[in-house]
């Protein structure tokens, strides 16, 4: 009896073992389906994460304004370009004046008619009586005198003549009396084939835009000014009186164009006079703010 009892014990404690077991091996397995699944998920919610932000495109910093595109660069002659011979045809302050505008205005009282070369003082403003007698005439009516007809034939490749006068304009149709009217008209003689620059002013204008970029960018539009620089294209063609007249109120700026003009490219080819022979010729590079 007493072992029956005991193997029934036993046996029972045996099935209670094994129970145990069975219940532990489920909660095993569920514990590391459960682990699996949730690493399973955040790695998946890692990997969308990382697409979604590689598929934003990057912001760039917006790049900074560049000043110099707002600014005037240019190459020409100082002022309305005339041959010898055409600017020996120049007799009378009248000779400026448009057809429409003659039969537009009466002009009469005529005075301080003057006839002015300019050659070594490009500033129009200057004061007559600053200039010196050799390079100035005057004359009573708006037809030129001899010495004033004298000047204007004498002048030589690159010199400024300035003409000016006072009068009374009386507009024809209405009667109507403008007094005491400053007229003034400036020309430059230059030669009858003018100097080249290989691809033309245009390529000229982009070269130095191009060598001064870097050098510009702090310019502001409102505080530069009119720079202007004269230079002279030999007859070798190279670039020789390299001269400011005007600043751009940026002292390194200045210094910077002056160099960038005197090592400009050698793609000039000279300018020739009426006989073929090549001549010098001056120019004006000028910098600063677009317009007037």
């Amino acid at each position: 009896m007493f072992y029956v009892i005991l193997a029934s014990s036993i046996k029972n404690r045996y099935i209670m073992q094994r129970t145990v077991l069975t219940y532990s091996s489920l909660l095993a397995i569920l514990a590391y389906f459960t682990l699996g699944c949730a690493v399973t998920s955040n790695a998946q919610a890692d990997r969308e994460a990382s697409t979604t932000n590689s598929s934003v495109p990057i912001q760039e910093p917006p790049e900074e304004d560049e000043p110099q595109e707002n600014l005037d660069y240019s190459v020409d002659t100082w002022s309305s370009p005339v041959t010898k011979e055409e600017v020996k045809q120049i007799t009378s302050i009248l000779d400026f004046w448009s057809d429409e505008d003659k039969a537009k205005y009466k002009h009469d009282a005529f005075r301080d008619i003057w006839v002015v070369n300019l050659k070594n003082y490009p500033d129009w403003t200057l004061d007559i009586s600053k200039i010196e007698p050799g390079r100035k005439a005057t004359g009573p009516t708006e037809e030129f005198t001899k010495e004033q007809l004298a000047l204007v034939a004498n002048a030589d490749y690159s010199d400024h003549l300035r003409f000016s006068a006072r009068f009374n304009s009386t507009k024809i149709e209405t009667g109507e009396v403008e007094e005491n009217v400053l007229v003034s008209q400036s020309v430059i003689v230059v030669p009858d084939v003018q100097a080249a620059y290989k691809g033309g002013f245009d390529a000229l204008v982009n070269y130095l835009k191009e060598a001064s970029k870097d050098q510009v960018k702090h310019v502001k539009r409102d505080k530069v000014g009119r720079y202007r620089v004269f230079f002279t294209v030999t007859n070798k063609g190279f670039i020789a009186d390299v001269k400011m007249v005007e600043t751009s109120n940026y002292s390194d700026v200045d210094e910077v164009l002056i160099k960038i003009i005197k090592d400009m490219p050698r793609k000039w080819t000279p300018a020739q006079n009426e006989k073929g022979e090549n001549v010098d010729q001056e120019f004006v590079f000028t910098f600063g703010r677009a317009g007037c």
